[in-house]
């Protein structure tokens, strides 16, 4: 990783709407260009080596090909504005990083309308995603205490393992007395643990350890470049599907307990096909657990909201042999996201269309959606107050986009079209929730 403050954005007119480049600060190694994951390696006429990536995330090198109708119109309305200065690309460019399933959402959607109002992005800003975030500048967490929480659990954990008393541990982390009366409630007697419970717990503190070292939720504990391919490294080891220790732990585990194939990057219909061919429910409920764990919270992503719900579920599976937790609400974190989801892109909607505040609400009121979007809608509006300008309308629609489609594969969308039943409730009410870009592209019935 480069030094941050060696590196620049582009002159803007190297630029093409849809995507953002800066300077690494290097020279090119080589000619022409190279991609590597998400982004172009290139350079300029001097041989100053170039960073370039689409600022609609999930887009990989090549695939902006396939962009539909409405990012092309979200294009022309950029390439309209003229050359936009550094603050305005800063925050397209963050409004491009942010997905919804990261751990600080709603908070980073507010920050950014709190930038596309101010007309300047805080600094440092909020890590918001997994699309090359502060690609130019500072970040900070929207999690404190994040790493020294996986630390507690893992010493609870370990601490388990070496029949240390449960009153012990409360006493040293009374703050995770809860934890560790369910955690030790659930697990039972550690010398009562079978052969293949040992090696999941084994396989579950792989993940846990990566963890402790490293945190997505923290730019800090990736800013240098060791640190960063350390962690791609470790990542490496436990989450490849044919080789590394967490690969190996997965085939031990599957051989003794005689289950599927267990790894990583299980595709769902492969995990369906398995799961189809165990006739025995108790077999089945302990493939689930062991896929989960395999998973490592979607290979290595400490960010995602649920992260400390499913370690908590994989404690739970390793002990009881089901991962689903009785006295926790099933579904919960996902309503959230959806009604979240469903505030901030109906406010953003309607202010792009024009439509006050005040009467929107006044209609809402008279429709029962099963949740109160009131908070959201205010808070786009209060946000994006002042002076109503082109750059402001273009960027509110990057976000309205983002909101609603973001997709992170084609079998994972991120974004609210995850959450059908909220869009078919809403089309029951006579509700839109893209008036604007209906109208915009000439779609009106």
């Amino acid at each position: 990783m480069a030094n941050k403050k060696r590196i620049r954005l582009v002159p803007y007119d190297m630029v093409s709407p849809g995507f953002e480049a800066i300077y690494t600060g290097k020279k090119s190694s080589s000619e022409g260009e190279k991609e590597d994951i998400n982004t172009t390696i290139t350079s300029d006429n001097a041989g100053n080596e170039i960073i370039r990536w689409p600022v609609f995330s999930w887009t990989f090198p090549g695939q902006e090909k396939d962009w539909d109708e409405e990012v092309k119109h979200i294009n022309i309305m950029q390439s309209k504005l003229g050359t936009l200065d550094d603050n305005t690309r800063q925050i397209r460019a963050h409004i491009g990083s942010l997905v919804p399933c990261d751990s600080g959402f709603p908070v980073t959607v507010d920050e950014l309308l709190n930038a596309i109002g101010f007309g300047k992005l805080n600094e440092p800003s909020f890590h918001n995603g997994c699309w090359n975030c502060g690609a130019w500048w500072e970040q900070k967490t929207t999690q404190p205490l994040q790493m020294q929480s996986m630390k507690t659990i893992h010493d609870v954990l370990t601490g388990y393992l070496a029949a240390r008393d449960k009153e012990e541990l409360i006493k040293r982390y009374p703050h995770a007395t809860g934890f560790i009366n369910r955690t030790y409630e659930w697990l039972g007697s550690v010398d009562k643990l079978s052969e293949v419970q040992k090696l999941m717990f084994k396989r579950m503190l792989l993940t846990i350890d990566l963890f402790v070292k490293s945190s997505c939720t923290e730019p800090s504990s990736l800013l240098s470049e060791a640190s960063m391919l350390q962690w791609i490294e470790d990542g490496m080891d436990l989450f490849s599907d044919d080789k590394g220790s967490g690969a190996s732990l997965d085939a031990e585990i599957s051989k003794k307990a005689g289950l599927p194939k267990i790894h990583s990057q299980l595709t769902e219909k492969e995990f369906k096909e398995n799961l189809k061919g165990l006739d025995d429910p108790q077999k089945r409920e302990l493939y689930k657990t062991c896929v989960h764990i395999a998973s490592g919270v979607y290979s290595s992503s400490d960010c995602h909201h649920n992260t400390f719900r499913y370690i908590e579920g994989w404690i739970h599976g390793i002990g009881t042999g089901k991962l689903s937790i009785p006295t926790r609400k099933a579904g919960a974190e996902k309503e959230r996201l959806g009604n979240l989801l469903f505030g901030y892109v109906l406010g953003l909607d309607k202010w792009l269309v024009g439509i006050p505040m005040q009467l929107l609400l006044l209609d809402l009121g008279h429709l029962d959606l099963g949740f109160d979007p009131k908070n959201e809608i205010l808070r786009v509006y209060a946000y994006l107050d002042g002076e109503r300008t082109p750059v402001k309308e273009w960027l509110a629609a990057c976000l309205w986009h983002n909101l609603m489609y973001s997709f992170i594969d084609a079998n994972y969308p991120a974004g609210l079209v995850r959450h059908k039943h909220l869009l078919e409730d809403a089309g029951k009410a006579g509700i839109s929730l893209r008036e604007w870009m209906d109208s915009v592209l000439g779609n009106d019935s």
